[in-house]
């Protein structure tokens, strides 16, 4: 049977109030309840003190898998927003990114961990679609459409590229290989920095701060 610590204290407290008085034998009694009734008081506080502290865990730990879950599906509505590819949508998903980072809420690392799952470059999915670039100013600059090229595509041709640069076929094919990569380029495709990383993974092996998986 569970004891009321806090019941028996107020019990004893009672029975020392109550033998307080002149008698010695009264007053015996009293300081003994005293004694007792302040230890039943102290397990009592005790108790209370671990009550509160497991409901503010429980508290706590239910505020921190909200959070987890508000978190993931911010981060994977702004990273949907971007892949996308919609000027409208786009920038309204990376100025919710910036509003949350203005406020102390930086979800960027989560934002590009849901775009690397789904196979894009978080580097590209930042940058501005082509299509929210003006078009109307004959002096503006190429606008860049790599990030509008998927990335399965961007490691194919890239891969393709580094083999020829790399290759023994004639002169004619390896600057066939740069033309092309010059000519995307030119037009706004720059996929150079994935040839470069495919030329070194051919002559180098991967990265090995990548992790193979």
């Amino acid at each position: 049977m569970t004891t009321d610590h806090r019941a028996e204290a107020e019990r004893l407290l009672a029975s020392a109030a109550h033998h307080c008085n002149e008698n010695p034998p009264d007053m015996r009694i009293a300081e003994v309840a005293a004694w007792i009734g302040q230890g039943y008081a102290t397990l009592a506080r005790d108790e209370e003190q671990a009550a509160r502290t497991a409901d503010m865990r429980d508290a706590l730990r239910l505020l921190r898998g909200r959070e987890y879950d508000v978190r993931k599906l911010v981060s994977t509505h702004i990273a949907k927003a971007l892949a996308s590819r919609e000027p409208n949508r786009w920038k309204a998903g990376r100025e919710l990114a910036q509003a949350l980072d203005m406020a102390d809420c930086n979800m960027d690392e989560a934002i590009d961990a849901r775009l690397s799952d789904d196979g894009w470059d978080p580097r590209s999915a930042w940058k501005a679609p082509a299509s929210a670039v003006r078009s109307d100013d004959p002096w503006a600059a190429t606008p860049d459409i790599t990030a509008d090229i998927p990335e399965p595509v961007v490691r194919v041709i890239a891969g393709h590229l580094a083999e020829m640069l790399l290759g023994n076929q004639s002169e004619d094919v390896h600057q066939w290989a740069r033309g092309v990569a010059f000519e995307l380029k030119r037009v706004g495709a720059d996929i150079t920095p994935a040839i470069e990383k495919r030329i070194h993974e051919l002559t180098l092996g991967p990265d090995p701060s990548t992790p193979p998986f």
